[in-house]
Parts: C-alpha cells; sequence; structure tokens
C-alpha cells in the first residue's frame, strides 16, 4: 500500500489519495457569486441551468480533464458534472494509482479556470456578460474565481456499495433541487429562538427554546404518535409496528421522531415514501448560529423533497432543554449513569423532548 499523502489531505488520513478511487467532489465561487450562470425552468421539472461564458469553460474544463491527463499517463474518467451558478459538483474516477494526489488534479483544474476568467473577462471586460464584469471587482480583491478554503474544497471519497449511484442522481438534481429551494423560501427558512411553552403535570411551567427548519405548523397538528424502536425488536416485530404507525399516519397523525436506532429510521423512511408528514428531532443536525455554513444549509436525500412540500419538520433543541429538571429526571430513570455530556444522555433526551411535545403542547403554537 503507497504511503497515506496526510500532507495535502488531513480530513481522511488514512486513505491513500495517489491511489485508485471515486471521489465527489464540491467547488464554490468566490463569496457564492452566481458567475457560472441562472436557473431557468417554469416548473421543477423544467428546471435547468443557463450557463454564462465561464461556466460553459469551468464545465469543458472538467470533463476535459481525462483527455488533458491521459497525454501524461494518468488515467482518470469523469462519471458526472454540473455547474450550479454559485457552484459545481463532479464526480471523478482515478483508475491507476497516480505520481500526484487528487488534491494536485484539483487545484490544477482550479487555476486554469481562474486563469481563463483573468485572460478573457478581467483583461477584456467590455466583451462578457454584466454578472462576470461586476465579478472583477471581488476578482481585484482576491485574484480567484473560487471560494477560500483551507482545504481547497469539498470531496467525499465513495467506497460504498450504493453511493456512486446515489451521488449520480443526487448531482443531477440539483438544478430541480434548487428551483424546489427558490419556489419554497419559508420551508427551508432557518428559524432560531422558537420556543415552545407549556405547562407539567405538576404545574411547572416551560419555555423550551428550539431552532427549526422546514413546515413549524406541524406541531399544532391535534394527533401526534411518537417514533421510537427498541433494538431488541425482531424484523416481525418493526414490521407490525410500523404498519400500525403508517396506519395512524394515514388518519392524520404527525410523527415525531430522533431517528437515532436503525428501525427508526426504516419506519422514518417509509412515511416519507408513503407521503406522511414527519417531525424529525436532531442532535448538532444545524450549522452553528452565524456561521457560513448557516445560509446555504438544506436537508438531504428524500429529507429535501418532504421539506419542499410541507411534509418535514427538523427540530433541534437548544443545550439549556437538556437541563431542564423535567428531562434530567425522566433520563435518570431510565439511565441513572448517563453522564450528561455521553451521547446515551442525549439520545434519552431527544427522546424524552419528543415525548412530552407530544403530551403537552397539542394545540398549543410555537413563538418566535
Amino acid at each position: 500500500m503507497r504511503p497515506t499523502d496526510t500532507g495535502r489531505h488531513h480530513r481522511t488520513n488514512q486513505w491513500d489519495y495517489k491511489g485508485r478511487g471515486i471521489y465527489h467532489i464540491t467547488l464554490a465561487t468566490e463569496g457564492r457569486q452566481p458567475i457560472f450562470g441562472s436557473l431557468a425552468g417554469d416548473s421543477e421539472h423544467e428546471a435547468h441551468i443557463v450557463h454564462t461564458s465561464l461556466g460553459k469553460y469551468v464545465y469543458s474544463t472538467f470533463l476535459g480533464l481525462p483527455s488533458f491527463y491521459a497525454t501524461r499517463g494518468i488515467k482518470l474518467q469523469v462519471i458526472v458534472a454540473r455547474v450550479m451558478p454559485d457552484h459545481m459538483h463532479g464526480v471523478i474516477y482515478v483508475q491507476e494509482p497516480m505520481p500526484k494526489s487528487i488534491g494536485e488534479v484539483v487545484r490544477s483544474f482550479k487555476s486554469a479556470c481562474t486563469s481563463w476568467f483573468k485572460r478573457e473577462v478581467y483583461l477584456n471586460p467590455s466583451v462578457h456578460e454584466a454578472e462576470l464584469v461586476g465579478f472583477c471587482r471581488i476578482f481585484a480583491t482576491r485574484n480567484s474565481i473560487w471560494q477560500h478554503d483551507i482545504a481547497g474544497y469539498h470531496e467525499r471519497i465513495l467506497h460504498y456499495k450504493g453511493q456512486l449511484a446515489h451521488m449520480i442522481q443526487y448531482v443531477k438534481d440539483n438544478p430541480r433541487r434548487l428551483w424546489l429551494k427558490r419556489h419554497n423560501p419559508d420551508m427551508f427558512k432557518m428559524r432560531r429562538g422558537i420556543s415552545w411553552k407549556f405547562t407539567d403535570e405538576n404545574r411547572a411551567c416551560h419555555a423550551w427554546p428550539f431552532s427549526a427548519m422546514g413546515n413549524i405548523f406541524l406541531m399544532d397538528y391535534p394527533h401526534k404518535q411518537h417514533i421510537q424502536c427498541s433494538r431488541s425488536m425482531t424484523p416481525a416485530q418493526l414490521e407490525q409496528q410500523c404498519e400500525a404507525w403508517l396506519h395512524n399516519a394515514r388518519q392524520g397523525t404527525v410523527s415525531i421522531t430522533s431517528g437515532i436506532s436503525d428501525g427508526e429510521k426504516t419506519v422514518a423512511r417509509r412515511l416519507l415514501e408513503a407521503g406522511m408528514p414527519l417531525v424529525v428531532m436532531l442532535k448538532d443536525g444545524f450549522p452553528a448560529s452565524g456561521s457560513p455554513q448557516e445560509r446555504y444549509f438544506k436537508p438531504g436525500g428524500g429529507y429535501f423533497d418532504a421539506c419542499a412540500d410541507g411534509r418535514l419538520l427538523l427540530i433541534e433543541p437548544d443545550p439549556t432543554v437538556l437541563d431542564d429538571p423535567l428531562i434530567k429526571e425522566a433520563v435518570y430513570r431510565k439511565s441513572s449513569m448517563a453522564p450528561r455530556e455521553s451521547l446515551r444522555y442525549h439520545f434519552l433526551a431527544l427522546n424524552t423532548i419528543a415525548q412530552t411535545l407530544i403530551t403537552a403542547t397539542s394545540g398549543k403554537n410555537a413563538g418566535e
């Protein structure tokens, strides 16, 4: 096995970045400026990107990487690529070990695109699109079209069964997903400081702060059910319980789950596939408030379409909720030895919060 190329890629130090492998590469423009094109289409099914001259160059250059490197004895294959207005995705297959890492390939691609912009646009702006000319002021201070990133780019190694097919679909589906997000902005709005207020059985008042994304009104449904599956459930028991939950959901019941165990994830997937509404409790699921990632956060996989359809609510309790005496008491009744910062405490707390929201907030609204 070749020595690991840890000097360039600190994220996965046990991976040989000079060897064979399939990579999903994501690159964003400086300031997420839409210099590669614009979204067009009258429906999600007609959504497509109309590229600028720069966007066309970026796309053709990425597709041309195999031919360029073939003259250097390096065998690459571009499996799929998609250039969006402010970023691009590409899946590239390194077919044989290389003398340099995949990072060198990406760096040379980025450099070629920046050089083209400088030569063709920055030094000759009068013959190019307004959005490119407008970017020249930013380029003058950065001298790059790409977002500054210590790691250089975002990468995902595709080496598990099913990952490649899933990623190809994801990359191709980007214009449709952007269309849905643009036309359903409220469903993808990050909401901070939402508070659920209720009185418990001992007449104690609580105000639990949450962050949320999705259809906040799902919490106002009068009928809710908590999806919680023991890891000891047999497949037959899980199937029977899943059918019961699906039946209730078809009758208008909203399901709430933490999605922790494999069984809970299976049930959540079945509910979404059936078009049923779902509330998901998250642990560290959202980017930090004010972080660069917050603005561009969106749910992944099947959660995305469910969110656009108004069938999904993602909620993450503020850390202070986990210290509420009501939660602490319930957690320690189940596991007296679970430290406050342990995963077990968090998971038990999330399930307790979910159950409490069902029993204590029926008919009550969440306020911001």
